[in-house]
């Protein structure tokens, strides 16, 4: 899903006397187009390799059928795409709660609105080590980490460091404070 055509090129070379090859791909994943990854790779692979076999792997075991719903709507709206249909891996998994979309100006305010629900959930009895944040990249955690400090929930990081504990925001605060307060010998120290 994410080769680029010379790589792609390569892979029919090395393959053409053997026709022994193993891949593994999702239309519907492939994001590093902007890095040269080109999905009409894995739309032509059928046609470039007539005799492989195609196991299309549709069951999810972590997600509930409203959830798969959604995903599998969303989805068939993409244009240039093998199609699939997602459905759970298991056979008495309840619904799962509706999904609610709320749309929000920036980062910021959905930070506000997310710890605000996370307040809510607090205050009806759930605990806050059942609660999670999910983010598709780390720069998005910035928000959400000022917010929860601002409102005094505590937080736990999984996956990195938080935002202010990274080595190069600490550099650059180091940085901030020896400006603002030159006598500031832990700045120093930090800069040198």
């Amino acid at each position: 899903q994410d080769t680029n055509v010379a790589q792609y090129l390569w892979l029919r070379l090395l393959t053409q006397k053997h026709r022994n090859l193993c891949c593994v791909g999702d239309d519907d994943q492939s994001i590093y187009g902007w890095r040269g990854a080109e999905v009409g790779n894995i739309l032509r692979f059928e046609k470039d390799f007539p005799d492989a076999k195609v196991v299309r792997l549709e069951r999810n075991y972590r997600s509930t059928p409203t959830i798969l719903a959604a995903a599998s709507h969303l989805i068939a709206h993409n244009e240039g795409r093998l199609g699939k249909t997602l459905r759970s891996g298991h056979e008495n998994i309840e619904q799962g709660a509706p999904i609610k979309v709320r749309g929000v100006w920036d980062g910021a305010e959905e930070a506000r609105w997310l710890v605000d629900e996370i307040e809510v959930l607090q205050r009806a009895g759930h605990a806050l080590d059942q609660i999670a944040i999910l983010v598709r990249a780390g720069f998005q955690m910035l928000e959400f980490e000022e917010r929860l400090i601002t409102t005094g929930i505590p937080y736990r990081v999984i996956g990195g460091p938080r935002f202010y504990e990274r080595m190069e925001i600490r550099d650059a605060v180091a940085y901030l404070r020896l400006i603002q307060q030159p006598e500031d010998d832990l700045a120093f120290e930090r800069v040198i």
